[in-house]
């Protein structure tokens, strides 16, 4: 029992007596000169270290440092590497008593990471890849060398951004821990956090096995895995991505699925960064939600903001080709099936061409063009519709309460802005229908033509208003101006009538403005005015005007006899 104790108390001895001599030999200033100088050696970067720095025993050897900055590359202007309230690294013993630091883990808590780069094109990652030889006047730490442990990062805030284009984006790290980092080795890593600051895309589970080159060669990260809520939309994203710094840098992501909602997709894609960054994407799948998609984002949300921008604006800056295949579409109400489209876009113009597919009651091909370059942007659209079912083409507005047939529909329309409201109000453009063998529901043609042949205007209008109208041709010319849709030449054919004339219909309230003409075997050419809306028509019919049409007509038919005659009467005599 005597040995026993003896034997501890050399080893508390021997403990007091190692934690006496790290203090002694190891205080803050000293310290802070290693630590300074031993980045400096590697990096070239400059360690600032404001607030305190300790040396901590148990119950490993840690440093512990306080209010901590890490400079960029020399020549370089923008933020630091990175400022942290708190820098925690584990050391080994016998190097540290050499003046050489070997780390274990590392940590940092409320932190920020700036990842930038300058107006030249220099970054804060510039040079960290392998060692930069210190300069003549530095101090050289012979056979220094960094190896590390876990990295951990808790509660730090990742800032992208790049100074020539402008562009800064911030994600939130919750935490992210990284096993073992060393250059040339496939280290795994996993991210909690969210990005942008408030949230874009929040609760992001991201993880893969992640492999830096020590020199040239691509950073490859094999199995990402990511999970994510997008604005209440599950997201998730799965594949192998490499990234060439070049420059220029070039990321691209194969072999990947692609997972929005309850849908999944397959993917690939290449990024080539520049003063005009492009991406190349195929997409392939059974159902989008475009509606859905663009009501989740930011911009449609801030209803409230006039500031509030359309995400085709990122085109601006960015060029795309992309492919896209999926069995079905949801976009601007219509439910499109076997879809084939490529979207492009190269130095603010964006066209889509082909967009095809099939739809309720028939199918669309259309070719689309949109000016970003204009302020506001300017829009181009030339679908062609084939419908064998115009009621079902038209249910996706609730039009089909008022019209059902089958033909062709050809328009040609541009506007103004990218939002609903400046569209509708700017649409000019043309085209032409044919429909047959349909319906006009909520007026009864036909059922005026006995009140009308007799001049029962009241009857007409009772009769006229409500029921349908059976024909089978109504065709003629589509003129859209400023939101307004006039079909001048109108030409509709039943079985009792031949109805001709101009209809003016407005986009924002459906209201109805125009005259049309009545003409029959029992009547001729009774004028109708048209008003009220698509769902409250309004017919008046003009007896009067109908009576001086019919008078004029009687007295050129009396001037031009009376003329026959005299001139018959000349060639006679």
């Amino acid at each position: 029992m005597r040995a026993l104790l003896i034997f501890v108390a050399a080893v508390v001895v021997i403990i007091l007596g190692l934690w006496a001599t790290l203090v002694l030999y190891f205080d803050e200033a000293r310290l802070k000169q290693i630590a300074t100088e031993q980045v400096r050696a590697q990096t070239g970067r400059e360690l600032v270290i404001n607030g305190p720095l300790k040396l901590k025993v148990f119950p490993r050897i840690s440093l512990v440092a306080n209010d901590v900055a890490l400079s960029g590359p020399e020549d370089y202007t923008g933020p630091g590497l990175f400022r942290a309230d708190e820098f925690r690294m584990s050391l080994s013993l016998m190097p540290l008593l050499r003046g050489n630091v070997e780390t274990g883990d590392i940590a940092l808590e409320q932190a920020e990471l700036n990842i930038h780069t300058d107006r030249s094109g220099r970054s804060t990652l510039d040079g960290l890849a392998g060692s930069s030889p210190p300069a003549e006047s530095e101090p050289s730490v012979e056979g220094a060398e960094i190896s590390t442990g876990t990295i951990r990062l808790e509660s730090v805030r990742l800032v992208l951004s790049d100074a020539a284009a402008d562009t800064r984006e911030v994600f939130v790290i919750d935490r992210l821990r990284i096993e073992s980092f060393s250059f040339d080795q496939a280290v795994p890593f996993q991210f909690e956090g969210a990005l942008g600051d408030p949230a874009l895309v929040d609760d992001i589970d991201l993880s893969g096995s992640l492999t830096v080159p020590s020199g040239t060669g691509p950073v490859r990260v094999d199995g990402l895995s990511l999970n994510a809520d997008y604005s209440g939309m599950t997201l998730g994203l799965s594949g192998d991505a490499t990234v060439e710094m070049g420059p220029p840098l070039i990321a691209s992501f194969s072999e990947g699925s692609l997972k929005l909602g309850d849908n999944e997709y397959t993917v690939a894609f290449a990024y080539t960064d520049g003063d005009r960054p492009k991406i190349d994407a195929t997409m392939q799948g059974q159902r989008l939600d475009v509606d859905s998609l663009l009501a989740a984002m930011p911009a449609a949300q801030a209803e409230a903001d006039e500031q509030a921008e359309s995400p085709l604006l990122i085109f601006r800056d960015i060029d795309l080709d992309a492919d896209l295949t999926l069995d079905e579409m949801i976009i601007s109400g219509l439910t499109l099936s076997s879809i084939r489209a490529r979207m492009q876009a190269e130095n603010g113009l964006v066209s889509i061409d082909p967009l095809a597919g099939a739809l309720q009651g028939g199918r669309i091909d259309a070719v689309a063009m949109v000016d970003l370059n204009a302020e506001p942007p300017e829009i181009e659209f030339s679908p062609v519709f084939d419908l064998e079912n115009l009621g079902q083409a038209l249910s996706a507005w609730g039009l089909d309460q008022y019209l059902a047939g089958s033909g062709a529909l050809v328009l040609d329309f541009s506007a103004r802005g990218l939002d609903v409201d400046s569209i509708l109000s700017t649409l000019n453009g043309q085209g032409s229908y044919d429909f047959r063998n349909g319906l006009v529901k909520g007026l009864n043609l036909d059922g005026m033509v006995d009140a009308l042949a007799s001049r029962n205007i009241t009857q007409a209008v009772s009769s006229g208003i409500g029921g349908t109208t059976e024909f089978k041709t109504f065709a003629g010319e589509i003129v859209v101006t400023d939101g307004t849709i006039r079909l001048p030449g109108l030409k509709l054919v039943t079985e009792l009538l031949g109805v001709s004339g101009d209809v003016a219909l407005g986009l924002s309230d459906l209201s109805l403005d125009g005259l049309v003409r009545l003409d029959s075997e029992r009547l001729d050419q009774i004028p109708l005015q048209l008003g009220g809306t698509l769902a409250s028509p309004k017919l008046t019919p003009d007896i009067g005007e109908a009576l001086k049409q019919e008078g004029g007509r009687r007295l050129m038919d009396l001037l031009n006899r009376g003329t026959r005659k005299s001139d018959e009467s000349d060639d006679g005599g």
